[in-house]
């Protein structure tokens, strides 16, 4: 650009000198000139024409100059706009990366393939952030009948290749409540730490599910004995698996604090976080629970004989119990992991929870005469030994097909030890054992000592003699077969 420029000044200088010189020419023709005169207008013209060049360069270089602070100017402003747009709106990175699994503790890179990996996860959550902000206007025009119509799209999808039951529903329509169909309902009655999250899990990966995690959270970490607490207790899984959210105020409200009693509920809590504004709202949960063919329910914290009322309930004829149990070494060698156990008697006093396991026992005998099709009870070391083959039964036992989705679930979950204590991706045939490798002898004998009738019941082995203990540890079978009340 600027060789142009300096190319026209200097042609229109030498047109003016030329058109200059001919003008003095033509004056000398007319007349006799005086020569100094004629000098002296020469370089007075040659001065004239040297200033007025120079003006029109320095015009020429303060045009150029701001065209080229207006396009700098521009460029900026169009980077600030994009990178503003595009800015990870969360915590700092190096906050989140501390939460993932196996992240450092100081969240930074420490070699060249921590960096590469550590710019992949930082890009990974830029494209999140920049989903979530689209995601974010289109919740603020949603509405919840917008919100229900793709849900019941999405679950007409999960179900295309659903097995229906035979001698039962045969369309979607039958199952589900708002369309006035009957939903199957599976009930897993248990108590801490006895493998009920892994079986929960399960049951969650067939097409269709909504899962109520731990509907009694909400009463603390305790056995409900108080019998007007029963009664709420009893009254509130009711109103879950009838759908009606209107009077669950108080466990609503201990939801918003505790999101993990809606997270294990994968289908609700992906339309809670994409919106939030109708996740507790009551007429919303009711409408939404009311679109799935399918419930499932796992509750810690109510004994047997009171979950028989829910088999009692002719509104939920369709509701159907497994109540699960685990050997009592194991259970309190798990729940030792856990800072809210302690403290807290229900949960560490090994007395108490062999006491429940009695109770249950006695439970279950009536219950399997006067509910032969709709009770059983299975032993966690069963289902973790053989994952494939119980589930199976299970699932018959509820209704259920043995889904592809279900297969999937067990094929990752059962092989390898991935996440903490409360993760279920385990290697499913050496979970339920580890209390052999953690526990001391005399914490083993202790426990046994007092739920020998409750082991002998439910089919464990007790260990007799200490002597040799290290090699008792890799001979020893805690398992009676045949499993009881088979």
């Amino acid at each position: 650009m600027s060789t142009g420029i300096g190319s026209s000044s200097s042609s229109t200088e030498e047109q003016q000198h030329l058109e200059l010189s001919a003008d003095l020419e033509a004056c000398s023709l007319l007349g006799p000139q005086d020569p100094s005169n004629v000098d002296t207008g020469r370089t007075r013209a040659k001065q004239r024409l040297s200033l007025n060049g120079k003006r029109r360069r320095s015009r020429m270089s303060r045009r150029a100059n701001l065209i080229g602070i207006c396009g700098v100017s521009s460029l900026c402003i169009l980077l600030l706009i994009a990178t503003t747009q595009h800015r990870p709106l969360t915590t700092p990175f190096n906050q989140s990366a501390g939460r993932d699994q196996g992240a450092s503790v100081d969240g930074g890179p420490s070699n060249s393939l921590a960096r590469s990996a550590f710019y992949d996860r930082f890009q990974q959550q830029l494209q999140q952030q920049q989903q979530s902000s689209q995601t974010a206007v289109y919740n603020l025009t949603a509405t919840i009948v917008d919100v229900l119509s793709a849900q019941r799209s999405r679950i007409l999808a999960e179900m295309e290749n659903f097995e229906y039951p035979r001698g039962g529903a045969e369309r979607l329509t039958d199952m589900t409540p708002e369309t006035n169909g009957t939903p199957v309902r599976s009930v897993v009655v248990t108590s801490w730490r006895s493998g009920s999250t892994f079986l929960g899990d399960i049951l969650n990966s067939i097409p269709g599910n909504f899962y109520h995690y731990e509907p009694l959270l909400d009463f603390g970490i305790k056995q409900i004995r108080d019998p007007d607490d029963q009664e709420l207790a009893v009254q509130n899984l009711k109103n879950l698996l009838n759908c009606d959210y209107a009077d669950m105020i108080d466990y609503l409200n201990f939801g918003k604090t505790h999101t993990y009693l809606f997270e294990h509920n994968t289908r609700l809590w992906d339309v809670c976080r994409e919106f939030p504004r109708f996740c507790w709202r009551p007429a919303f949960l009711t409408r939404f629970c009311r679109l799935f063919p399918i419930q499932s329910m796992k509750t810690v914290r109510l004994r047997l004989a009171q979950a028989e009322k829910l088999l009692e309930d002719q509104s939920l004829s369709s509701v159907r119990i497994v109540l699960l149990v685990r050997d009592p070494r194991g259970t309190m060698q798990s729940r030792r992991h856990r800072v809210w156990c302690g403290g807290n008697e229900d949960c560490e006093d090994p007395r108490l929870v062999c006491q429940d396991l009695r109770d249950d026992y006695k439970t279950a005998e009536v219950l399997l005469l006067k509910y032969p099709s709709r009770f059983r009870t299975v032993r966690y070391e069963d289902l973790s030994l053989s994952p494939s083959e119980m589930t199976q039964d299970i699932l018959q036992f509820y209704g259920l097909p043995f889904d592809p989705a279900v297969e999937e679930f067990l094929d990752t979950h059962t092989k390898v030890n991935i996440g903490g204590v409360s993760s279920t991706y385990r290697d499913s045939r050496s979970a339920p054992f580890h209390w052999m490798q953690d526990l001391k002898p005399e914490e083993i004998k202790q426990i046994q000592d007092v739920c020998t009738e409750a082991m002998d019941l439910w089919g464990y082995r007790r260990i007799e003699n200490f002597n040799n203990f290290s090699t008792t540890q890799q001979t020893f079978d805690p398992m009676v077969m045949p499993p009881p009340f088979t």
